[in-house]
């Protein structure tokens, strides 16, 4: 099969493909350091998921309507098009669902079983990354990218089995969808919490309202720090011992 992606005439290297996709990751990945804490948790992976599957859609209706391959006669502008779009696709998952998926997931489990969630959520990663490979592998595009090996989606694209080719999109971009929905319904907005009072906002609000709750009562008054007067933050930059010894009522020296 001619390789689609060489009658573009300025991307006709297949390594270069790759390189420009893998740099669009890499440098994209920078921006969820800020967006974490300035957007949120939740409206991320809802606004990345939403962007995924608007980007999965286009693809995949592009690749099935003028993107075929078809030699020479290939129309290089929807493959233009088809290239653009993956690389928004990776720019979205790689400033929303890509770390702030993990962030989410060390900071939603109860302490007591943290350590289990986190492994079993790792191990879940990393047992559906085997079933799947790089959004550019598609049928016509299979040969101009570097893949990981998979197990079911060549079976899915290849042309002795089922034959999907772009159409394998209108599948990645329904899971994102239940990305968005699972976001929408079960993730809730742990922003500016600690650990504890996570826990304690599980436990009163729903993921849906979980953006308006705000804390009612610390770790020092949970503690019962409050009611015997220790000041933690110390005074005027003084550590806790010294404000204790201030606070220490004075002893009368006696003259015998």
């Amino acid at each position: 099969m001619t390789d689609s992606t060489s009658s573009l005439g300025t991307i006709s290297n297949p390594f270069l493909i790759s390189l420009i996709t893998t740099l669009v990751n890499v440098l994209s990945t920078p921006a969820a350091f800020w967006l974490v804490e300035r957007v949120g948790r939740r409206n991320l992976l809802i606004f990345g998921g939403s962007g995924m599957v608007i980007a999965q859609y286009i693809v995949g209706i592009v690749g099935v309507t003028v993107g075929e391959d078809k030699g020479d006669d290939t129309n290089t502008a929807a493959v233009s098009a088809m290239i653009a779009f993956i690389c928004i696709n990776i720019t979205f998952f790689a400033t929303t669902w890509g770390p702030c998926a993990w962030i989410v997931i060390g900071e939603v489990f109860p302490l007591p079983i943290r350590s289990r969630g986190v492994g079993l959520s790792t191990a879940s990663n990393w047992f559906w990354n085997c079933v799947r490979i790089p959004f550019l592998s598609t049928k016509t595009l299979a040969n101009s990218s570097q893949q990981i090996i998979a197990i079911i989606t060549p079976y899915l694209v290849d042309v002795q089995y089922a034959n999907l080719s772009f159409k394998i999109f209108f599948m990645w971009g329904s899971l994102c969808m239940v990305s968005v929905l699972f976001a929408y319904f079960l993730v809730p907005e742990t922003k500016g919490l600690s650990l504890e009072q996570v826990d304690r906002m599980l436990e009163e609000v729903t993921p849906r309202k979980s953006r308006s709750w705000v804390p009612h009562s610390t770790f020092a008054a949970e503690m019962g720090m409050a009611e015997k007067n220790v000041n933690i933050g110390g005074k005027n930059g003084d550590s806790t011992e010294e404000t204790e010894v201030e606070n220490q009522v004075p002893v009368t020296k006696q003259t015998v």
